[in-house]
């Protein structure tokens, strides 16, 4: 009996010293995989900042897995940008480009990072941003940055610039549709209705109120008619009176009236035309409304694309 216990004692060292490690270290891999999961979770959810907390946790207590900090670094920036923190979400991206320039979602960083620009109306970084793209990128990627160019172009109102980008969409793109609508549309764009300062100011020099009828915003053209008017008697009836220091002041604040009435309508006319083409963009933007889904799953950005007849 002896003897049988003391050969059996080493074994029982064995497997009390090992078998311990061996669930740990089981352990260790399914709370990997729980937490990375969980963040993906919170970020499905559009939880993004509880996201943004479990992505870095991820990072800080399992850098040797480096699929999975890559992902969390690009998700990071996701979510920040699905926050609508974009200043944040650039310097992310940028981050996960410098530690990962060779990745497969380096195209898909770039480009999410020239959106976050292009939010911010930084204008110039975002051309420049998917001007990168178009150079070192092909297919669909490189398509979708012509169009963001050719949109940024139209906000800055480069109407031939804009027109130019949208051509280069090639037929067979999904996109091809979008850029034709707006091609052909700011082929147009000359032909939208428009008021010329010049006309708007001689017509309220002429007659206060005419120019705000020229541009149709006829309660300004009677308030303006209606207010010189009565000022413009007022010194008629003061001088024919021989009350010529109460005529002056008259005048002088009539001078006042009638050089506004006449900056009111060239104003006027620019806010017509501005109106105009604000309208006539909006009509394009909605006639080929497009989105981009992000796919968690997979790391995939999915386009979504709407034309309107």
């Amino acid at each position: 009996m002896r003897k049988f216990s003391f050969h059996i004692l080493p074994l029982f060292f064995i497997i009390v010293l090992f078998t311990p490690v061996n669930i740990a270290q089981g352990n260790d891999s399914d709370d990997r995989g729980r937490q990375f999961r969980f963040a993906d979770r919170l970020f499905e959810e559009q939880n993004f900042f509880r996201a943004i907390t479990e992505y870095k946790r991820f990072i800080f207590f399992y850098p040797e897995s480096r699929s999975k900090c890559e992902k969390a670094y690009f998700k990071i920036g996701m979510s920040y940008q699905g926050a609508q923190r974009y200043e944040e979400a650039i310097v992310a991206f940028r981050l996960f480009l410098e530690k990962y320039p060779d990745s497969s979602l380096s195209s898909d960083a770039r480009y999410h990072m020239g959106i976050a620009e292009k939010s911010l109306k930084r204008f110039d970084d975002a051309l420049s941003t998917f001007q990168d793209i178009i150079d070192s990128d092909y297919g669909e990627y490189r398509n979708k940055a012509i169009y963001q160019r050719g949109l940024i172009l139209v906000d800055m109102g480069e109407w031939g610039r804009a027109r130019e980008a949208f051509l280069y969409i090639p037929g067979e793109s999904s996109l091809y549709p979008g850029a034709s609508v707006f091609s052909q549309g700011l082929d147009n764009i000359d032909n939208i209705p428009h008021k010329s300062p010049t006309v708007a100011g001689t017509l309220a020099a002429i007659l206060p109120g005419a120019g705000h009828v020229y541009t149709e915003r006829p309660r300004d053209a009677l308030v303006a008619f209606l207010l010189n008017g009565a000022f413009i008697l007022a010194a008629v009836e003061l001088f024919n009176d021989d009350n010529y220091i109460a005529g002056g002041i008259v005048t002088f604040f009539e001078l006042g009236w009638y050089t506004g009435n006449i900056y009111s309508a060239v104003s006027s006319a620019h806010k017509y035309n501005k109106r105009s083409e604000n309208d006539f963009i909006r009509g394009l933007r909605e006639r080929s409304s497009m989105s981009f889904r992000y796919d968690p799953d997979n790391s995939d950005t999915y386009l979504v694309f709407n034309v309107r007849f």
